[in-house]
């Protein structure tokens, strides 16, 4: 039974284009490695280029800039850095509010073609809930206000890792004789990269769309006619295939627009793979 105070911990946290982790990209992705007694290891910071536009609206909340951005490193040598850097699976990883991140870290492993790793994951959101009745809200920054902790530099990506370390350990002080891992996990739900968005099977599919899998496995482009403000048709070599909220995504490099993109897969009116 894995003791606390020999495990290693991962406090994460990322910035993104939106809150839909299948059209939104990464902007800023962080972590701070510990240990439960508060000895940081090292960190990772980067901010990433999403290749698209910042909205206004979401630039107002974490203060990342288009200008920022530009010529930062791509998503795909970030997350290999990042998993690198976790340095095995034994890792711990820690977030608030932990399925939101875990969502659009999902979504990029799978648009790169790359494995999840299958580091257990803690989110402090759920473990608050159960531990802190008090509190005005569960919000990071209410928390950690409420509990004395050392506080500002909100929303963005390493600050927040900071925060959910100090978090992580004031609330494990919380629990009466806890000393392993077992035990804090009596108090909240182990997570994994699979309750982030998980790739759509083929058989989750309507049959008409099917082949999109096909064209993925055989590494195929699509012609697809594509129902939006108008009817257009166009080619599109598909990379994966995500739900949200009740719909399914396609992502793909468009031939046309000449970049990565997103469609809704029921506004695919009919599609067909190319030779």
């Amino acid at each position: 039974m894995s003791k606390l105070s020999d495990l290693t911990f991962v406090a994460f946290d990322t910035e993104t284009t939106g809150l839909n982790p299948v059209v939104g990209r990464l902007v800023e992705l962080s972590g701070v490695k510990f240990k439960i007694d508060g000895t940081i290891i090292s960190t990772f910071s980067t901010l990433i280029d999403p290749q698209m536009t910042i909205p206004p609206e979401v630039t107002a909340i974490h203060g990342i800039t288009n200008e920022m951005v530009k010529g930062m490193p791509l998503v795909d040598s970030v997350i290999a850095e990042f998993v690198q850097w976790l340095d095995g699976q034994e890792t711990i990883l820690v977030a608030h509010n932990a399925p939101f991140d875990c969502g659009f870290l999902s979504v990029a492993f799978a648009k790169l073609g790359m494995a999840q790793p299958t580091n257990p994951i803690l989110d402090t959101l759920g473990l608050s809930r159960r531990l802190v009745d008090d509190a005005p809200n569960h919000q990071l920054k209410s928390l950690t206000e409420h509990l004395g902790l050392e506080s500002g530099g909100y929303h963005r990506a390493l600050a927040d890792s900071y925060h959910v370390k100090d978090l992580l350990i004031k609330l494990v002080s919380l629990i009466e004789n806890a000393t392993t891992f077992a035990d804090l996990c009596e108090y909240c739900d182990v997570l994994g990269f699979e309750n982030g968005q998980d790739e759509i099977s083929e058989a989750d599919l309507p049959e008409r769309l099917k082949p999109i899998h096909q064209a993925i496995e055989e590494r195929k482009s699509i012609n697809i006619t594509y129902k939006s403000i108008q009817i257009t048709s166009r080619v599109v070599t598909p990379q994966s295939v995500h739900s949200w909220r009740g719909n399914f995504y396609l992502n793909g490099f468009c031939h046309r627009s000449k970049e990565d993109r997103t469609f809704r897969v029921d506004k695919i009116v009919e599609l067909k793979i190319l030779s």
